[in-house]
């Protein structure tokens, strides 16, 4: 297989990989709420799926590097089309944790192991390849992909009632949730087609005790290659602040649009398209971002990038019209999508192959520790003080974390190989 032959299997792997989200992505909290639940309630239930992955991103990375991408992926495929088909259907706080819970545990088994299974692919393939290009255009994929997802989402929501719960799994919301469902049941079989790995590689052990001593060596590399790298440590901290300020932004964009526009009629194509938007730029920054790298450098295109999210998180709440608001938040994606590649790129090339798919995992636990305090504490500032004050919060976090990292980050990149 070509080099650009994988590229293209692993963009579109990562476009199917977010397409179903992106089909319940514009309602995934006003879904709860139109069938009952408080916004505090709601808060916990993305509170359980924020804890899940905490508990299950790196074992689940290091599982993929113990016993093989492929099979780690086919699960995680089967795990979301599951959740997806139950969160059609949830009515109560508990069958939304349940929804939730097995989505993240999908998500987590997923979200190492593609990227690694590419990095590492290309690198047996040619061991100088550069990265920057095809982790862009993946990060591009799935913003194409969720705001193709979204669109069809509130095009599927605006045929119903989302709030008529009596007419069961196919009203509204509980349409798209399905239609996701059985879009991941399309990744599982993508996966199946195209992800190989040498029969050698990763293979399973007779008995039992063997995966686990295997687990266990990857997670002590894991722990090996953090404790030497400033660079995985700095990524880790960054990720911890842009998780608490993206899923503030997650939590409260969809209340706070609604009171926007007023809540006298169900505004699902105007969501679904905002979401699709909201995509669209992430798709955007994506591909701008190895410009910017080329221009400023992989650290100051990183800070920068980072701070532009800052600044954008902290202005959404400001007093304005809808098209203020409307601009700020794609402006904030757009800014994902510059951050994104950079942030995978200074990873990637701070790691071995032993333990990719573990530390990129370890990363997002990152993400998902900061996303779990932001579940438990911006809806009760928002409650307490505003919306406002919740997202300037945020962003003022991330800002923080950017100068703090900025000095570590620069020794650490002056010291590495070339």
């Amino acid at each position: 297989m070509s080099s650009e032959r994988l590229t293209r299997n692993f963009i579109l792997l990562r476009a199917l990989r977010w397409l179903p989200v992106g089909l319940v992505l514009p309602f995934l909290v006003l879904t709860p709420v139109a069938r009952g639940l408080e916004l505090d309630a709601v808060g916990a239930v993305f509170a359980v799926h924020s804890a899940v992955l905490i508990a299950l991103e790196v074992p689940s990375g290091a599982l993929a590097d113990a016993v093989g991408r492929r099979r780690v992926l086919l699960a995680g495929a089967a795990l979301t089309a599951a959740s997806l088909g139950a969160f059609a259907v949830a009515q109560s706080v508990l069958a939304f944790m349940a929804s939730v819970a097995a989505l993240a545990a999908g998500r987590a088994l997923i979200s190492g192991a593609l990227e690694a299974w590419y990095v590492d692919s290309l690198r047996a393939l040619d061991p100088v390849a550069p990265l920057a290009r095809g982790l862009s255009r993946g990060t591009a994929a799935e913003g194409i992909a969720m705001a193709l997802g979204a669109l069809a989402g509130g095009a599927l929501v605006s045929i119903a009632d989302p709030s008529d719960v009596a007419a069961g799994a196919f009203a509204g919301y509980g349409l798209a949730a399905l239609v996701g469902a059985g879009t991941a049941l399309v990744y599982f079989a993508a996966v199946a087609l195209v992800v190989h790995e040498p029969p050698h590689a990763h293979a399973l052990h007779d008995a039992g005790h063997g995966i686990a001593r295997r687990v266990r060596k990857v997670f002590a590399t894991a722990r090996a290659e953090a404790a030497a790298s400033v660079t995985v440590r700095v990524i880790f901290a960054t990720a911890v602040a842009f998780g608490f300020a993206m899923s503030a932004v997650e939590l409260l964009w969809q209340p706070h649009l609604a009171d926007l526009v007023g809540s006298e009629r169900h505004h699902g194509f105007e969501f679904g398209a905002l979401a699709a938007g909201s995509m669209l730029a992430v798709a955007l920054g994506a591909w701008v971002s190895p410009r910017l790298r080329r221009r400023l450098g992989v650290r100051v295109g990183y800070l920068t990038a980072l701070g532009l999210v800052a600044v954008c998180t902290a202005l959404l709440g400001e007093p304005g019209a809808v098209a203020l608001f409307v601009a700020l938040y794609l402006l904030t994606y757009l800014s994902y999508g510059l951050v994104d590649p950079m942030h995978a790129e200074l990873l990637n090339d701070a790691v071995g192959s032993d333990a990719r798919a573990t530390l990129i995992s370890g990363e997002s636990l990152a993400a998902q520790g900061g996303a779990l305090v932001a579940n438990l504490s911006v809806g009760a500032i928002a409650a307490a003080e505003g919306t406002a004050t919740a997202w300037m919060v945020a962003g003022a976090a991330l800002a923080l974390t950017g100068v703090l990292v900025a000095a570590p980050l620069r020794r650490s990149l002056q010291r590495a190989p070339a």
